[in-house]
This record gives structure tokens, C-alpha cells and sequence, in this order.
């Protein structure tokens, strides 16, 4: 019976798995620790990542606010001026 001997593919689906529950894990605890503009919102996001985790966690992740915290290059020209 080749239906229930492990291969190769396992092996993958293992780790895949095991990459998704740390994706899962960070958006839960980022979620939990960040502070959001109103209560509900943090209670709207976490009842995402725990009832709908697939959708729920890579959303969560693609619009959380530390991925849209971006530098900005702001040179301070007026510093030089007076040397």
C-alpha cells in the first residue's frame, strides 16, 4: 500500500506547514501587542486570524502598519549652512 507510506511530499507538506503556523503565531502576537485607533478593531482582527487564519493572517500581515512604516529621506539642508 503506497497510500499510507511517507515519501518525499511529506517532508514538504511538514515544513510548509510549519512556515504557515509561524506566520499564523506572529500575526496573533503582533495583533495582541499592537495598539489600534479603536478597540474594536484590534477584537475585529484577531476573531480574522483565529476563525479564518488562511485569509485572515496574510491580510492581517499585507496591511499592518508596521509594513506601511517606511523611511523617508528628509535631508536637514539648513544644518549645513552655517558651517
Amino acid at each position: 500500500m503506497d497510500l499510507v507510506s511517507p515519501g518525499s511530499g511529506l517532508i514538504f507538506w511538514q515544513l510548509s506547514g510549519l512556515v504557515y503556523f509561524a506566520f499564523w503565531a506572529y500575526a496573533l502576537f503582533d495583533c495582541v501587542r499592537n495598539e489600534f485607533r479603536t478597540p474594536n478593531q484590534k477584537l475585529i482582527w484577531l476573531m480574522l486570524i483565529l476563525f479564518a487564519p488562511i485569509v485572515g493572517t496574510f491580510l492581517y500581515l499585507s496591511m499592518s502598519k508596521r509594513a506601511k512604516e517606511k523611511r523617508v529621506f528628509r535631508p536637514d539642508f539648513e544644518k549645513n549652512k552655517n558651517q
